[in-house]
C-alpha cells in the first residue's frame, strides 16, 4: 500500500510564508553570537531537481528535506567547506510512494559516489 501519492504538502499564502520564516529571521544575531552562520535561505535549480527527478522516474512522488549541519569558511567569494563554522543547511532527497528515501548506499563508506540527492545551493544573505 502506497504511504505517500505525490499530492502531500500544502500550497500557502505569501502571509503565511512570511509567519513561517519571520522568527527564524529574527535570530540571526542569536545564531551569529553562537559562532555559527547565519543562513537565511538556500537556492536549488529547475534542472538539478530534474535530473535528480530523471533518475527515478514515476517511482519518485515527491522529496524529503534534511536539516542538515557543517563547517564552511564564508569569508570569500564562494563559500569554502569543511573548515569555518558550523552552517545550517538543506539536503533535498527523493522519495517513493512507499515513503522511503530513494538512495543508493546510505551509509555506506564503501558504496560508490552517485547523485543521490541534493545539496549546496546558493545561500542567502550572499546571494538573495
Amino acid at each position: 500500500m502506497a504511504k505517500f501519492t505525490g499530492h502531500e504538502g500544502q500550497l500557502i499564502s505569501s502571509f503565511e510564508i512570511k509567519s513561517l520564516t519571520e522568527p527564524h529571521h529574527a535570530r540571526e544575531k542569536d545564531i551569529a553570537a553562537r559562532g555559527e552562520n547565519y543562513i537565511k535561505a538556500e537556492f536549488f535549480g529547475i534542472h538539478t531537481f530534474n535530473r535528480l527527478i530523471e533518475q527515478f522516474g514515476e517511482k519518485c512522488v515527491g522529496f524529503r528535506v534534511y536539516y542538515g549541519s557543517r563547517n564552511e569558511d564564508h569569508e570569500g567569494d564562494k563559500p569554502v567547506f569543511g573548515k569555518g563554522k558550523p552552517t545550517s543547511r538543506l539536503v533535498i532527497i527523493p522519495v517513493g510512494a512507499d515513503g522511503k528515501d530513494m538512495v543508493t548506499g546510505m551509509g555506506m563508506k564503501d558504496m560508490p559516489d552517485g547523485e543521490d540527492g541534493m545539496a549546496g545551493g546558493p545561500i542567502c544573505p550572499r546571494s538573495c
